[in-house]
């Protein structure tokens, strides 16, 4: 009895010992429940930049979640007919949320903005999944990476892609949505051992299927995003887990199953997403990576370190000791901080990284984030959004790697490190909200749809950028179809054709003029093209050329001759000149006739 109760006493002591020196270190939960407050602290702005900026920023690209909803809750169907897309489908996106949004919220706008902040709530969780697994807890990381995602950024005049795509048009949540779950699986996936139930590994590697499988049927991008990058990290961790073995690799059951379950998810998926495509694509697809766009490779990597830093909000012509040249400069260092220098330094140190997933995350993060960038740089994509996916392997990186460090410093150095992200973060958000103070509850359409429905005119045509946009933020009430966009020769455009629209974010049926009898509008953006002030100004507000086909400054002047052979009556409101048509259906036979005769 001695002899036992001699060596249970060690034991304890150590446990005392090892108790005391967990205490001492790391932020501990003290520090983990500060920071989390300041997480929902920073969601709760979140929630008010989405509710009282969205109709300032929003645009007509946005529009087509709560167009496509209406259909699928008029038709029944998740296709409804005459409906056409562009380059991706949408089978599993965010407007699915908006259909019982839409059926008890009838303000058009209020319901997307809750869908947005519902899309957010889900990121949230999907990333607290990825962090926290039973054998490997790190709620530091999780809030870390929530509190990143977070940061509104901007330039100096409109809010940048980052803050559009992840707050106001809210289509990249969902894709981080995909990338994060897949990573919170195989997060548990790396950690299981041979105790673990045989039902729980094959309920992992059912959920990762159906994780991959829906987002491929949207888009065959998903590929260069998730799947890919996703397979190829795998083969090259478990290599390197052992010892760069080949024979080990290939009897790894538990990567070759997974890598070859990816395999069949995506060759699945792409049967179905070919076959989905015949049925409701249009010629549009995939014309965003042709190589043809090509223009040489100093000049398609400098777009490509350009667009990191607009992503991380690039403050054009900022002075540097003003608060818009400090962001810029805050901003400027922690994209090199985060995208490059952080990762690099992740990957030298690789092997003395002790946590098994951190080292499968810094690898996923350099294969995605370098076959994302060789994509960019080859194709010379001019959109800063597709390299988001970057932002978020690195925020997740970042996160992982600095709560591994806040695990080995002392409590109060730790807790220090933590409230450092939260002053940079803060730091976005109030100069967010003071710099766009002006834009709250801001509606561009308010007036001209008062003018509009003064004037008892509820149905009318656009062009694309000026369309869809008033129809969602009337709420319906003013139904704007989009007409092509020509594009301008020598600085003007070709005429609007009320017969003649793209096939792309819109419903062939909404142009039925026997649906909509009556008076009708073409609406058009003024804009006097040999004004040189004029042009000046609206490169100085916008950043772009007016000759841009993108902007929409068409002279009443260049609308054909023939459409004014129907008198019509021209009124102004604000920017906009509105021709009104006393017979829509006359003015589209008229327009019939025009396209025929092309």
């Amino acid at each position: 009895m001695s002899k036992e109760s001699a060596k249970k006493k060690p034991v304890e002591k150590n446990k005392k010992t090892t108790v005391k020196v967990s205490e001492k270190w790391g932020p501990g939960r003290s520090g983990e429940r500060i920071l989390f407050v300041c997480m929902i602290a920073l969601f709760a702005s979140v929630c008010g930049i989405i509710f009282l900026f969205t109709k300032a920023f929003f645009h007509s690209d946005s529009a087509f979640y709560v167009q496509l909803a209406l259909e699928q809750i008029k038709s029944g169907k998740l296709f409804p007919p005459g409906m056409c897309y562009s380059t991706v489908l949408f089978v599993r996106s965010p407007n699915l949320l908006l259909i019982p949004i839409l059926k008890v919220v009838k303000d058009w706008m209020l319901a997307r903005e809750i869908m947005v902040v519902v899309m957010w709530s889900i990121l949230i969780l999907a990333t607290m999944y990825c962090f926290m697994p039973k054998k490997d807890r790190n709620l530091a990381a999780a809030v870390i990476a929530c509190m990143l995602l977070m940061n509104p950024y901007q330039t100096a005049d409109v809010a940048n892609e980052t803050t559009d795509m992840l707050f106001f048009q809210g289509a990249y949540v969902t894709i981080f949505f995909d990338i994060v779950m897949a990573l919170g699986i195989m997060h548990r996936i790396i950690l299981l051992d041979e105790k673990d139930s045989p039902r729980y590994k094959a309920f992992l590697e059912i959920l990762l299927a159906v994780v991959l499988f829906f987002p491929l049927l949207g888009s065959i991008r998903q590929d260069m995003i998730l799947t890919l990058p996703l397979a190829a990290s795998i083969l090259i961790f478990y290599f390197l887990e052992y010892d760069q073995k080949l024979s080990k690799v290939l009897k790894s059951r538990r990567c070759m199953v997974t890598v070859i379950l990816i395999m069949v998810v995506v060759a699945t998926a792409f049967i179905c997403y070919r076959r989905l495509s015949v049925m409701y694509w249009d010629d549009s697809k995939g014309s965003y990576l042709k190589m043809d766009k090509y223009s040489g490779l100093w000049y398609s990597i400098g777009q490509f370190v350009n667009n990191m830093t607009m992503i991380f909000g690039n403050v054009e012509g900022a002075v540097f000791l003003s608060f818009p040249g400090l962001s810029k400069f805050v901003n400027y260092f922690a994209a090199l901080i985060l995208v490059y220098v952080i990762p690099t330094v992740a990957l030298v140190r690789y092997n003395k990284h002790g946590n098994r997933f951190t080292r499968f995350l810094i690898i996923y993060s350099w294969v995605s984030n370098l076959l994302v960038a060789g994509v960019f740089i080859a194709c010379n994509q001019w959109a800063p959004r597709y390299l988001l996916s970057i932002y978020l392997d690195d925020v997740l990186l970042f996160a992982v790697l600095f709560s591994e460090y806040m695990k080995k410093r002392e409590r109060l150095t730790a807790v220090c490190a933590g409230l450092l992200i939260v002053m940079y973060c803060a730091f976005c958000h109030v100069y967010f909200w003071g710099h766009y103070k002006d834009k709250i509850g801001a509606d561009p359409s308010e007036e001209l749809v008062s003018f509009l429905d003064e004037h008892d005119l509820h149905y009318g045509y656009a062009s694309f950028w000026n369309a869809s946009v008033n129809s969602v933020l009337s709420s319906g009430k003013v139904i704007v179809l989009p007409t092509r966009d020509n594009e301008a020769e020598n600085g003007k455009r070709k005429a609007y054709n009320p017969s003649d629209y793209r096939r792309w974010l819109l419903n062939e049926r909404w142009y039925d003029p026997a649906a909509h009898p009556g008076k009708c509008f073409v609406l058009l953006k003024n804009f006097a093209e040999d004004d040189e002030k004029s042009r000046a100004k609206w490169i100085e507000d916008h950043g772009e050329d007016p000759e841009n086909p993108w902007v929409d400054p068409t002279p009443p002047e260049e609308i054909c001759e023939e459409f004014y052979t129907l008198n019509p009556q021209k009124l102004e409101c604000g920017d906009y000149t509105i021709l009104v048509f006393e017979d829509n259906e006359e003015l589209r036979a008229l327009g019939d006739e025009i396209k025929g005769a092309k």
